[in-house]
């Protein structure tokens, strides 16, 4: 597993808020994580993927985007932060 991936899943447990906030070198990612049902057979979460649902993305060419869902690779991400957590 990723690293990444791991820690941002675990921290997630303990925080107020589900918003993450993270960066790769091209963008910067803001949604709620989605947290899956891994206690069941029917683990819907893929390993080294991170899901946020009602994304806001804004490229590094200043175009900002919304997405309903979307996927990062974990290994891409160079920083992350939730939003209870940030000064703006």
């Amino acid at each position: 597993m990723c690293k990444t991936y791991d820690a941002i899943y675990e921290i997630a447990k303990f925080v107020e808020s589900n918003v993450l906030i993270c960066r790769t070198s091209n963008a910067r990612f803001e949604g709620q994580v989605y947290k899956c049902d891994c206690y069941s057979n029917d683990c819907k979460c893929i390993d080294g993927i991170i899901t946020l649902k009602d994304a806001v993305v804004t490229y590094s060419n200043g175009q900002t985007k919304e997405y309903s869902w979307v996927n990062i690779a974990a290994k891409h991400i160079e920083a992350f932060s939730f939003s209870c957590c940030s000064k703006d």
